[in-house]
């Protein structure tokens, strides 16, 4: 899914080589031109909205990355739901229609969320789950696609692929190395597993071992105190490399 698509790793090299405060104002300046302003609630101040404007513009934008990667998780769930085919939704438009909302929805609540990273993802999920509907019903009549079928790595390489992996989680407050991400069977044996993470933890994990965020970074947009981010991470990869092991053992002929 997100780990075996080219398109994110070659926009994830493209957006970090980008300078930073220009990539942001880019977004920042397209956001305000296109995103419609509704009267002001009456349960904010003018100071108040340009204080949540600002979170967005600041916070919210260097999440765009990981939001990027839930909008292509998603896609992946509606192409094998068959409502869409695989190239049919653009992510990077679903990305920014997701701050969109966001932009028009913080006038809307009566207090920022505590964890605003995962009220960013549930906007995200929604997006592209709206999008994919929207698409299907332009066909009038859809036909169920397939879903796309990885062949199979043999045992051995299986293996060599999942010692690898395990070796570089071996050390939890390190990141994901960028030459292991570079081989499409270990990030395809990696979205496996990350897969069947709940999605608090793999999103939390994700923040720290690929887009390298220190855990303070974290604590901020998940609500969780920096302690629990790090007792988190190291939670998961105790699990990563559990699952690993049992992917790599050899079942036990019986004795005759």
């Amino acid at each position: 899914m997100v780990f075996q698509d080219p398109y994110f790793h070659a926009l994830r090299r493209r957006l970090q080589a980008a300078p930073y405060d220009e990539a942001r104002r880019r977004l920042t300046a397209r956001l305000a031109e296109t995103t419609p302003h509704p009267p002001r609630p009456p349960h904010l101040t003018p100071d108040e909205i340009a204080q949540r404007e600002q979170w967005l513009y600041r916070e919210g934008l260097d999440l765009y990355l990981p939001i990027l990667r839930t909008v292509l998780r998603a896609i992946a769930r509606e192409v094998e739901a068959g409502l869409v085919e695989p190239t049919e939704l653009d992510p990077e438009e679903l990305t920014f229609a997701t701050y969109q909302r966001a932009r028009s929805e913080l006038r809307e609540l009566p207090q920022l969320p505590r964890d605003r990273f995962a009220w960013l993802r549930r906007l995200a999920h929604d997006t592209v789950h709206r999008a994919a509907l929207a698409r299907h019903a332009e066909r009038h009549r859809g036909t169920a696609s397939e879903p796309t079928e990885h062949p199979e790595a043999p045992p051995a390489e299986l293996q060599g692929t999942a010692a690898r992996l395990a070796a570089a989680l071996a050390d939890p407050d390190l990141p994901l190395p960028d030459d292991l991400l570079a081989d499409p069977e270990t990030r395809r044996l990696l979205d496996q597993l990350l897969d069947r993470l709940p999605e608090q933890w793999r999103e939390t994990y994700l923040l720290s071992a690929l887009d390298r965020w220190s855990d303070e970074q974290i604590a901020a947009v998940t609500g969780l105190l920096p302690d629990e981010v790090r007792a988190l991470v190291h939670a998961t990869v105790r699990l990563l490399r559990a699952w690993l092991e049992e992917s790599t053992v050899q079942p036990t002929r019986p004795k005759e």
